[in-house]
């Protein structure tokens, strides 16, 4: 049986492979987007060594060593994510990879000027000591951004509901849905990874604060610009719960073999979507009433959203 670090390493590697030129070009300009959008002057990337930990299919550690970084180094725990960053970067010679969990990174104290870890921390089993070996190979004034999912809203509380069904189902039941859905690879990415990573974890803004603070570091802030669309658009937030059904009506509606003893849990995990969908259209419709204002709307809606922080090192 395969231990989690095995499971999350063989998930993500063939998530990341889906992706095709023109989306994985899409997401490696999504790191500039984000930080020239936040303030960050991109030009500080020049001549310094940065690690992208937890860097799946290579898009942030590209975009590191094209802002004009020195050295670019990207760990990851899955061997075929690694295979595809490896392809992908082959023309550019300023980054490598290192098989490593961010439990676990194989770099000495103070290594790095800039560490990145987007969407990893939350899907370990020991986020407190994956930070702590983060801030151990960031240089002193070095700069740390993390990304970590955030509490409430109806996205986690939905595939949270999910989960069971789908894992009861299995992978290879969801992954047919999807793919028979008509979703684009990124959808598919999302809802693959949501559904199936073995470990997930939310904090609110608090919680990572505090978890920042057990290292000295105070030097931090919370960015809210260039959110992902699911986090700011109430719409777009709709839509993906209605795609997320469109899945399990699709396999209910299909005849293909695949599906024949998969009728129960297709329909269970239909029933969790569209009750959150219902609160959802429930609330936009006390919202246009006058019954709770915009800010009351949000929050049900969105809670906190991704936590997207820069922090720098004492």
């Amino acid at each position: 049986m395969q231990n989690v670090i095995e499971q999350t390493g063989e998930l993500f590697g063939d998530l990341w492979h889906r992706y095709d030129e023109k989306l994985f070009r899409e997401s490696v300009e999504l790191f500039s987007m984000r930080f020239r959008a936040n303030g960050f002057d991109l030009d500080w990337f020049q001549g310094k060594r940065c690690l992208d930990a937890g860097c799946g299919g290579g898009r942030y550690s590209i975009a590191m060593a094209l802002l004009g970084a020195e050295q670019v180094t990207g760990a990851d725990i899955s061997s075929s994510g690694l295979e595809d960053a490896r392809q992908r970067a082959a023309s550019i010679p300023n980054v490598d990879f290192a098989e490593a969990s961010v439990l676990d990174l194989p770099f000495g104290d103070e290594t790095f000027d800039f560490v990145c870890c987007s969407g990893v921390l939350h899907h370990t089993s020991d986020a407190k000591r994956g930070l702590a070996n983060l801030v151990r190979v960031l240089k002193p004034g070095g700069q740390l951004y993390l990304l970590l999912y955030g509490k409430e809203g109806y996205r986690w509380p939905t595939m949270m509901a999910v989960r069971p069904h789908a894992q009861e189902l299995g992978y290879e039941i969801v992954d047919q849905a999807i793919r028979d859905a008509n979703l684009p690879a990124n959808k598919q990415r999302t809802f693959l990874d949501d559904l199936f990573v073995p470990l997930i974890d939310f904090y609110d803004w608090d919680e990572v604060q505090g978890m920042l603070a057990e290292h000295g570091i105070s030097d931090c802030e919370r960015w809210t610009n260039g959110k992902l669309d699911h986090e700011s658009s109430i719409e777009v937030q709709q839509l993906e719960l209605e795609q997320l059904l469109s899945v399990f009506d699709t396999a209910l509606k299909s005849d293909a073999p695949v599906y024949a003893n998969a009728q129960e849990g297709l329909a269970a995990a239909r029933s969790e979507v569209d009750g959150f969908l219902q609160r959802l259209i429930s609330d936009v419709k006390e919202f246009d009433e006058g019954t709770i204002d915009r800010q009351v709307l949000e929050w049900r809606i969105f809670g906190w959203g991704h936590h997207r922080v820069l922090a720098k090192k004492p």
